[in-house]
């Protein structure tokens, strides 16, 4: 014997399904240490032929990446060196906006939306080679990555974060210290201060073919905001990168669960070069990356005519991305 519902009891089943799902509290999710959050390759989004999505500005766009990239594909050149300069941003917690989803009874269709509440929100500005698109259709990701940044957290009890850090992958992210690779707490890191001004670079110095399994790599990186007290990190690490990218990034860093929330970093501003030169990036934002992170976060780059800084602008509202101002 089957059930009918009418209509009025139909909207009653939505209204009560609505409530039972706005009374739920969300999960409140455990402080990831540092070393869980890592440093991913780009997550592309795509439109509905499948397509990378673009931005309001044509704009490539992501989950967890914004900033710039050059690539293989475009210039036919392999990348063996890369460098940017930034000053660490003070980050705070700002809850994410209400994700909302539609669901269809019969005839009928109700908006749920509920907000998330995470302990803790993250952002990684880093310079690095690989896990970009392979393609202009990035039908395939670089899976090599080798990079270096500082990371800035923020959680709902005011208290924020930041250190440096290496990472290559598919290994774990290593803090930078004294003692690296040693360090596996923030107890034995360098400082890292909002306003410090970082230059990270690296280079492949020997066996520089692409794919080569045994290339020597150069990391070095410098807090020149506190130089006096010895704040100067390089290592050499073997890597097999395929060379197929250079690109400088804000990012929403991520677990073993996903992307994490993205900490409102207010603006970044970085100055890069590749290969020992100022990047060419293409008119407008041809080479520009987006981010609208799982959260409604977003993180958006402005254009780079010309110039050899840009700037990405952290926002809140991914139906509303305001146009991030170039640098002065």
């Amino acid at each position: 014997m089957s059930t009918r519902f009418s209509p009025r009891r139909v909207a009653r089943l939505g209204c009560a399904l609505a409530l039972a799902i706005v009374a739920t509290p969300a999960p409140q999710s455990a402080r990831d240490a540092p070393l869980l959050a890592s440093h991913s390759r780009i997550s592309v989004h795509r439109d509905s032929n499948g397509l990378p999505k673009l931005g309001p500005r044509n704009e490539i766009e992501t989950s967890n990446w914004s900033g710039y990239a050059i690539a293989n594909f475009e210039s036919g050149a392999a990348y063996t060196q890369a460098q940017a300069t930034w000053t660490v941003t003070k980050v705070f917690y700002t809850a994410p906006p209400p994700v909302c989803h539609t669901y269809k009874f019969g005839f009928f269709k109700y908006k749920f939306c509920t907000s998330s509440h995470p302990q803790w929100e993250y952002s990684s500005s880093w310079v690095g080679i690989g896990g970009y698109c392979e393609e202009a259709a990035c039908s395939a990701v670089d899976n090599t990555l080798i990079q270096l940044g500082t990371e800035h957290d923020a959680s709902s009890s005011n208290t924020t974060e930041y250190y440096a850090w290496v990472e290559v992958l598919p290994n774990a992210p290593i803090i930078v210290s004294p003692s690296y690779p040693s360090c596996n707490s923030l107890s034995c890191a360098y400082p890292v201060q909002p306003g410090d001004v970082i230059t990270a670079s690296l280079q492949c110095t020997a066996n520089c073919a692409p794919g080569a399994g045994n290339q020597n790599w150069l990391l070095q990186m410098s807090n020149q905001s506190q130089s006096h007290a010895g704040w100067n990190f390089s290592a050499n690490v073997t890597y097999g990168s395929t060379l197929l990218s250079a690109e400088w990034i804000e990012e929403a860093p991520s677990s073993s669960a996903g992307v994490l929330p993205l900490a409102n970093y207010g603006t970044a501003n970085f100055d890069p070069t590749a290969n020992g030169s100022v990047p060419n990036f293409a008119a407008g934002l041809t080479d520009a990356i987006l981010m609208v992170d799982p959260y409604g976060e977003t993180s958006n780059p402005s254009t780079a005519d010309g110039i050899d800084v840009f700037n990405t602008c952290w926002g809140n509202n991914a139906n509303s991305i305001a146009q991030c101002p170039s640098p002065p």
